[in-house]
């Protein structure tokens, strides 16, 4: 996959931002993290979507934010709103960034204490449930071969 390209290939929404917007939202941010509050240099926050393209969020400026990786990672589809109140112990009530950094540990902490949405697991369930059983059915696939070969070999071994 090239840098800047979406797993969504289809998807004419999604676009490379440039250098500028980055910029922007850096000095808007003071170089922090938008959820863990730690201060990264630019190429290590991420652009992304307060509410998600996936689940019709725009690309203007007032839907954008700039997230460490783990951050970004641990949000996924998820909305803004939706993280904000998954993680409402660990980040500031009034939305804004948190004032001193939040260690990465307590997020997954909280993660393992919380679920996340119910509208978000049925995307993760839909997105990947059809992957995982076929896989599961290649997988039995795979083991009744095998057990016919060891037939076959225990034929073949019988007869000589």
């Amino acid at each position: 996959m090239r840098r800047g390209d979406s797993p969504n290939y289809s998807d004419p929404r999604r676009i490379v931002f440039p250098r500028s917007v980055k910029n922007q939202l850096f000095m808007a941010q003071k170089g922090r993290c938008s959820y863990c509050g730690r201060v990264h240099r630019i190429r290590y926050l991420e652009i992304d979507h307060k509410h998600p393209i996936s689940r019709g969020g725009g690309n203007e400026i007032g839907n954008l934010q700039l997230l460490c990786t783990p951050c970004n990672m641990r949000k996924g589809i998820q909305s803004d709103q939706e993280f904000r109140h998954r993680y409402r112990r660990l980040l500031p009530a009034d939305g804004a960034i948190s004032p001193h950094p939040i260690p990465q540990d307590d997020f997954t902490h909280e993660t393992k204490r919380t679920r996340a949405p119910w509208e978000v697991r049925a995307i993760y369930h839909e997105r990947f449930s059809t992957y995982r059983w076929s896989w599961r059915g290649d997988a039995r696939r795979l083991v009744a071969l095998m057990v016919i070969v060891i037939i076959v070999a225990v034929a073949i071994a019988q007869n000589c």
